[in-house]
């Protein structure tokens, strides 16, 4: 019996609400890549990068340091993954060219990031990309719930919980997809906000 035997009623509801919180955590390091024409660290630290036989993000690879008004540099720590970090750069939804400075294969190679300012149609699209990023977070909230409910359910048609205990449980599970939902919205507009007014 899932609720009573293995975890308890309340345990299950904070397991329930730890998956959300990682699904927050997610939306916000994904969104938080999209580029403005202002520079930060932040927009590309967890580009994923090939090499050394995993896949690792640039911040464990490499310094980045910003010069302003729209300049990211990136200096790799070893110069003979500089053409794996300017792929994953290349290919990434920063929709910009890299450009690498220094001699190939030694010390002191830089990766320039020159952010243009965004025009109104590019702001636009990235809008659309926040809101289908969020929409593929919901559904995946959707079917944790769905999955919660479901073990909810069975557990009180098999008596190992009452009604009332059906009823706080599910009452329970909804608040914690009602907050998950307020801040997949609050992180969304803060970013939609940054992109529109840079």
């Amino acid at each position: 019996m899932y609720l009573k035997n293995i975890m308890g009623t309340n345990d299950f509801i904070k397991n329930f609400e730890e998956k959300t919180n990682l699904l927050i955590d997610q939306f916000k390091e994904e969104i938080l890549a999209l580029r403005t024409s202002r520079p930060s660290a932040a927009q590309v630290e967890n580009i994923k990068v090939e090499c050394y036989n995993t896949q690792s993000p640039i911040k464990h690879l490499a310094s980045i340091s910003i010069i302003l008004p729209n300049i990211i540099i990136i200096e790799p720590w070893d110069a003979t993954i500089v053409p794996n970090i300017v792929q994953s750069l290349a290919s990434s939804s920063l929709g910009i060219n890299p450009a690498v400075e220094g001699r190939p294969a030694c010390a002191g190679r830089q990766i320039k990031l020159f952010l243009p300012a965004l025009t109104k149609e590019r702001k636009e699209a990235l809008v659309k990309v926040i809101s289908s990023i969020k929409e593929e977070h919901r559904v995946h909230l959707r079917k944790t719930r769905e999955e919660i409910v479901a073990v909810i359910k069975k557990e009180f048609e098999l008596k190992a919980i009452s009604e009332d205990e059906k009823f706080r449980l599910l009452e329970e599970v909804q608040k914690v997809v009602d907050k998950t939902n307020k801040a997949l919205d609050e992180a969304a507009e803060k970013k939609e906000k940054e992109i529109l007014e840079s």
